[in-house]
């Protein structure tokens, strides 16, 4: 399996191809997300893992559609990204986005025209920064079980009162 570690700042993970946009010494490969198309064959990844820096990107539909082009059909993205009502979406001056349980709706076959292929299969809100993938550290074990209970009724009414920090998503590449 070949897999993509987008962004990787000091976020290693091993087994991945560790990219990001800055040479530093531990990253495999360096070059620039925002420009199209990515330095990738056509289905080339299993996997492509990507925390925190889709709210950075200026063309998230590109982005997406890039996504389908260099994943295989029926693969997957894994996604950590900000949650719409946390106090730190908008903290640093570069996001240009948050995300909330809706947000990769428009990437959905059929939803609306667009070469992006991706089904939403999962996603999970945390109360706090979280760093296991869709899965509550000690910490969120409580909020995250009360938050994702009910995900639409606490975006709707309870978001804001008691705002999350991130949110997770399983999503998967269909062509």
């Amino acid at each position: 399996m070949k897999k993509l570690n987008m962004w990787c700042g000091k976020d290693i993970l091993v087994g991945y191809l560790n990219r990001d946009i800055i040479n530093l010494p531990w990253v495999d490969k360096v070059f620039d997300f925002e420009k199209f198309p990515y330095p990738f064959e056509d289905d080339e990844f299993d996997e492509i893992y990507c925390s925190h820096i889709l709210e950075h990107m200026s063309d998230l539909w590109k982005v997406m559609e890039e996504f389908t082009r260099i994943g295989k059909d029926w693969w997957q993205i894994k996604v950590k990204v900000p949650y719409f009502a946390s106090p730190n979406a908008w903290w640093d001056y570069t996001h240009k986005r948050t995300f909330n349980t809706n947000s990769f709706n428009y990437f959905q076959p059929d939803f609306y025209y667009n070469e992006a292929k991706i089904i939403v299969k999962e996603y999970k809100i945390h109360f706090f920064s979280n760093s296991r993938y869709l899965k509550s550290d000690i910490k969120n074990i409580i909020p995250d079980f009360m938050i994702n209970l009910l995900p639409k009724v606490y975006e709707r009414f309870f978001a804001y009162r008691f705002p999350a920090s991130e949110i997770h998503y399983l999503l998967e590449i269909k062509k």
